[in-house]
């Protein structure tokens, strides 16, 4: 099995970890307005060598969800002023053209993603794969339920490994935590 999809135990996490370090993937997170029809409130997009490529607020083409704004603490009026979607699209898009890209929980991000240009019209990043680390950390924790490998909050995984938690549910503190977490499975 090739190291990119979704790994079926511990050592084949530990080789996916080491394949997204050598690819140089990028790291993505979004903070949104709500689960459902998410709108992006904030973006963060860290290369692996730990530098910011993206960082910025988002104002949301919708009122963001008072649960929401609990979890991550975005308010409307830190978005007031900052840039829509649209004007950030290109520089998204070329930050992730052809690229690894991992998320913590890619699916909601990918299709965080995808919502976001469908509304707009705009064309889908062209992304060369999506690379989930949230189950690739639950192959690797290794801590079995009864339907799999039981997934791990982003907080709880880095504690469990011994990392800082830090600026959990801010984009680019939730990109430099999964950064750290891969590394740290790459390095087993």
């Amino acid at each position: 099995m090739s190291a990119i999809g979704n790994p079926r135990n511990r050592s084949e996490a530990i080789r996916w970890a080491q394949q997204m370090v050598q690819e140089s993937a990028v790291f993505l997170d979004f903070e949104t307005t709500d689960i459902k029809d998410a709108e992006v409130v904030q973006v963060g997009v860290l290369g692996m060598d730990g530098q910011p490529i993206i960082e910025t607020l988002v104002k949301p083409a919708k009122p963001i969800n008072p649960r929401a704004m609990a979890v991550h603490g975005i308010t409307h009026e830190m978005v007031e002023d900052a840039p829509s979607f649209e004007s950030i699209y290109i520089q998204l898009s070329v930050a992730l053209a052809g690229r690894y890209v991992i998320a913590y929980n890619a699916p909601f991000d990918q299709k965080v993603l995808i919502g976001a240009c469908e509304r707009r019209g705009l064309p889908l990043p062209k992304v060369k794969y999506w690379a989930c680390a949230m189950r690739a950390y639950a192959v690797y924790h290794g801590h079995a339920g009864k339907h799999g490998y039981q997934w791990q909050s982003l907080s709880k995984a880095c504690a469990q490994q011994r990392i800082t938690v830090d600026k959990a549910h801010d984009a680019m503190g939730d990109c430099l935590m999964t950064l750290a977490l891969v590394k740290r499975m790459a390095e087993a």
